[in-house]
């Protein structure tokens, strides 16, 4: 009996012993991994604006729809299926440090490239394992595409477009429907921002990737505890390549002095809503409560106080619940900007969903 229970015994602790030795293996030959490996903490030192010189960072997963959904600050993409035909985008210098990351622990992309670098006779390679899921979470911020942020307003998510670059060049052309808040300025212009701390994602952008003022004002926002935060770095310029600058358009007014039609501006919203710049003139919290996708908040006297920061290259429509606080919005802004064209308000009650849902009445 007891000979018995012993040869069971011991041919499962073999057979325990051999299905480890099998995962062992398994896992072994999953891929190779690189021999120097850096946390969060390395990383981080070198993923910040201005870019630290002598190093780069290359992000090695799929250019779409990774890197552009979100990457490290100041990071270059170059897929490792691409590297070959990519090899010039690494530095000059193969004595720069160059840190490859990719999607985790589980992920080869980041380890094969490095082994391409350093076979190519660069000397100072890492790879940052953990990758982008760990510096996401751990970052205060992290940078997306230009086409992330235009998908964004094609899907109607809860965020708020920043440019931090200067007034005047704000004035000159910027992302459609965006706040300008130049970054010296943050201070001073901070009560332009959403009340939606928890759930409103902020994104800043300047003039390109050079530029460090929407880092800046990227970092400043989090200190003030708003938690979605992310910089688009190609900034404005990239922008105006990829979809064009702001162009002028036909408004249909409506019967009201001031109005503008209702079926045109439901029209409009769905099917271009960046065509125009739509201001949400409620207090905070009914904006934070459901608002049009689009619109950007700034209350009545908000207005009358940073008049100067609303542009002016594309119609201009204020809303509100019922049309009174648009109207009077609308007359504040046209007795402080007499030679304006095309600013009208929404004379229709409007109710808002808590997904940004809306439905509109116009006032007969």
């Amino acid at each position: 009996m007891h000979k018995r229970l012993l040869t069971v015994v011991m041919m499962l602790v073999f057979a325990m012993t051999a299905m480890a030795g099998v995962s062992l293996a398994s896992e072994a030959k999953q891929f190779k991994k690189f021999h120097s490996i850096v946390d969060y903490k390395f990383v981080a030192k070198y993923a910040k604006m201005p870019k630290p010189k002598g190093v780069m960072i290359v992000d090695s997963r799929p250019f779409k729809p990774k890197y552009i959904a979100g990457y490290i600050p100041t990071a270059v993409s170059i897929p490792t299926s691409q590297f070959d035909k990519m090899t010039d985008k690494l530095p000059a210098n193969k004595d720069d440090l160059v840190i490859f990351y990719c999607g985790g622990f589980k992920c080869p992309l980041s380890h094969k490239a490095a082994f391409k670098a350093e076979a190519m006779g660069y000397t100072n390679v890492k790879v940052y394992a953990a990758g982008f899921p760990d510096f996401k979470k751990k970052a205060a911020y992290y940078s997306i595409g230009i086409e992330t942020l235009k998908d964004m307003m094609g899907n109607g998510d809860k965020f708020v477009a920043i440019d931090a670059r200067p007034y005047k060049k704000y004035l000159a052309g910027s992302v459609p429907g965006a706040l300008g808040i130049p970054e010296k300025e943050f201070a001073d212009k901070r009560d332009m921002l959403p009340i939606g701390k928890m759930d409103t994602t902020l994104v800043y952008f300047c003039g390109g990737y050079k530029c460090a003022l929407s880092h800046k004002s990227a970092v400043k926002a989090r200190y003030l505890g708003y938690k979605k935060v992310v910089v688009a770095e190609a900034g404005y310029p990239a922008w105006k390549e990829m979809y064009g600058g702001s162009a002028a358009m036909e408004v249909k007014a409506g019967e009201a002095e001031g109005a503008v039609d209702t079926e045109w501006f439901l029209a409009t919203l769905k099917d271009n809503p960046s065509s125009i710049t739509l201001i949400d003139v409620r207090d905070a919290e009914e904006y934070a409560a459901g608002h049009f996708p689009s619109a950007i908040n700034m209350t009545a006297d908000q207005i009358e106080k940073n008049i100067d920061t609303i542009p002016t290259d594309k119609p201009i429509v204020f809303s509100c619940a019922s049309g009174a606080r648009a109207g009077e919005a609308y007359y504040i802004f046209m007795d402080m900007k007499p030679n304006v064209k095309n600013v009208f308000y929404l004379e229709a009650t409007n109710d808002f969903g808590e997904d940004n849902s809306y439905e509109v009445h116009p006032n007969k």
